[in-house]
């Protein structure tokens, strides 16, 4: 039998390694930019064209390489960082592992151009899937040029799974500021299909935050610090009235490289406790200087999964530097005695009624010595008697369980023909009669339900007349939120929105469909944004499900005042002439059942 295990070519194994370090366009940005950083450019251009399917180029004005080292960077494992196993753990460089530049030229056509200062030629070589073409002296700047054309031309399949442009410059654009906001020392500039997107001076890190993400944060951003012998812990953090529905402006970073760590976000949420409703997310940008051997940055292919020695102290410590930043500016939990809305009708008093004063009635004779203790005593015995009888079993058997109450989806549960037995509850839900049982409807789920089939209806009539705004609505997004909402524009005309781009991350709304509340309008512009980017694969195909359902959720009631009882059954009547009128725009349970026959049992045993 002949032998079958061999050695990959070259080619192949670069092509493999570049499954990893190369999953779509924002990946090559990523390593270029990194690698300029390292050259110490001060100056870095990046270029987009067909969201870098075609090309992506980034031009640094850093030390450049001399012709050897130009040849040398793109083969496998070829790095000026490190020498012994050691320096993996002392790293301070952006990259290190020297497997970029051979995975990217694996997969595309890649061709550099780089001059060191002390040469006044410098070189240009060419590379077509790992394979050297030429390599010629040329004029050029100092620093480096690298452009990548035609990623993944030799895999098709590989290619066949990058996403729309819209969503793979979005990428792209998170790896740019992930990068930027770390070094602010550094101008960027960025060129999308051959027009100038954005451009960000040198500046400070307060400033460059300002840069990228909006005056918005400007005035709200409370600088944090902490040191100890383990870490030093700086950056900014957002008021609670800056927080958002969305994670978007949320950034760690270690010896100024971007990272995740879901323990350090949760340090951060604690301290916010009680300052921000529930799945609302401030922003912070917070850098850890850190000795690198306390770190390792080396257990995954992006580099963006770290493990901390210090973990647990460094945590204690981020959540202190935050509370205390927070203090400083006064800004800590409140109680809110004022809202009693929901207690406001639970012990109410007739206006007509009677009030007795309190008073105790004294009987002056009264000798407490002389009372017949015998008749007390015979008293009590008449009353305990028994009475361990009368609570039997009680504990035994819960007065509801959570088979008690049932979905009305899961039956064909209607109410009665008449429903004039309303009850509302804590201005929340409304409780009802049904064919079957009592009926508990939650009004903001029900209404979104409502809203959501009304809103189908009519968005399936084609292009809806627009309410024209008294004076135009400025709202202003991250820049990920607004690369989403300049997709959705065209969807959000159709459906009666008149929405222009008014500068690089703000709009301006002209107009609204009929039947949405100009106060809510920045709200509903959120929900769609959200919605979308967290399900935007999905949402594509039936967009205008999407929206209305970021409609129905984001204009229904909640807490409504009291509602009359003509109100609530107009409510109800609306709700069950609904195809789902059970779940909530979402698929959350708005009406629960309480049948008659478990009524009875409750009663009867």
């Amino acid at each position: 039998m002949p032998d079958i295990i061999q050695l990959l070519p070259d080619s192949v194994a670069n092509q493999i390694a570049a499954g990893e370090v190369v999953q779509r366009p924002a990946s090559v940005i990523k390593e270029l930019v990194e690698n300029a950083i390292d050259a110490n450019a001060t100056e870095i251009v990046i270029s987009i064209v067909d969201a870098g399917r075609t090309i992506i180029q980034v031009t640094d004005n850093g030390k450049g390489m001399s012709d050897t080292d130009a040849r040398m960077a793109f083969e496998r494992h070829a790095t000026s960082k490190i020498r012994t196993a050691d320096d993996i753990f002392s790293i301070r460089s952006m990259g290190f592992r020297g497997e970029a530049l051979a995975s990217i030229a694996a997969v595309s056509h890649t061709e550099l151009k780089t001059r060191m200062a002390e040469h006044e030629i410098g070189t240009k070589i060419s590379i077509k899937a790992s394979q050297v073409e030429s390599q010629t002296p040329i004029s050029c700047p100092i620093g480096s040029t690298f452009t990548v054309k035609n990623l993944f031309y030799n895999i098709p399949a590989r290619r066949k799974f990058l996403k729309t442009n819209q969503t793979e410059f979005k990428y792209i654009l998170s790896e740019i500021f992930q990068i930027a906001l770390a070094h602010p020392h550094i101008g960027f500039t960025i060129f999308k299909d051959e027009e100038l997107y954005a451009k960000y001076p040198i500046s400070n890190s307060k400033q460059r935050i300002v840069n990228i993400f909006g005056k918005r944060l400007e005035k709200g951003l409370l600088a944090i610090e902490g040191e100890t012998s383990i870490v030093k812990i700086s950056g900014f953090i957002g008021t609670p009235d800056l927080a958002k529905k969305n994670n978007y402006d949320q950034f760690l970073f270690v010896n100024n490289r971007f990272f995740r760590q879901k323990s350090y976000q949760h340090a951060i949420m604690r301290a916010y406790e009680q300052l921000i409703p529930a799945r609302e997310y401030p922003p912070f940008f917070v850098f850890f200087d850190i000795d690198p051997s306390q770190i390792d940055v080396n257990i995954h292919p992006t580099k963006t999964e770290i493990k901390f020695v210090e973990e647990y102290n460094i945590c204690q410590l981020l959540e202190a530097s935050i509370k205390h930043a927070l203090g400083k500016s006064n800004i800590v939990p409140s109680l809110d005695f004022m809202d009693t809305e929901d207690y406001s009708d639970m012990f109410a008093i007739s206006k007509n009624a009677t009030i007795k004063v309190p008073g105790i009635e004294v009987r002056a004779d009264y000798n407490p010595f002389a009372s017949d203790k015998m008749s007390h005593s015979t008293s009590e015995k008449q009353t305990t008697q028994g009475w361990e009888q009368l609570f039997e079993g009680f504990e035994s058997k819960p007065a509801v369980t959570q088979q008690t109450f049932r979905s009305a989806i899961n039956n064909n549960e209607e109410p009665e023909s008449e429903p004039t037995n309303c009850i509302q509850i804590q201005k929340k839900y409304i409780l009802t009669t049904g064919k079957t049982g009592l009926m508990l409807i939650d009004i903001k789920r029900a209404h979104s339900r409502i809203l959501y089939e009304k809103f189908i209806a009519q968005l399936t009539q084609g292009q809806r007349p627009i309410q024209r705004t008294l004076l135009p609505i400025h709202i202003e997004l991250s820049y990920t939120e607004s690369e989403i909402l300049q997709e959705l524009l065209p969807h959000l005309h159709t459906i009666g929105f008149d929405i222009e781009c008014f500068g690089k991350n703000s709009f301006v709304i002209n107009g609204t469909p009929p039947d949405i509340e100009f106060s809510k309008v920045e709200d509903i512009i959120h929900s769609f944004i959200n919605d979308y980017n967290e399900r935007s694969e999905s949402l594509q195909s039936d967009i205008q499900k999407a929206i209305a359902r970021s409609m129905a959720k984001s204009s229904a009631l909640y807490r409504n005042p009291i509602m009359q009882p003509d109100e609530m059954q107009t409510f109800i009547a609306q709700l069950f002439q609904c195809n789902m009128h059970a779940i909530s725009a979402d698929g959350l349970t708005a009406v629960v059942l309480l049948e008659y026959d478990e009524i009875f049992k409750k009663f009867n045993t």
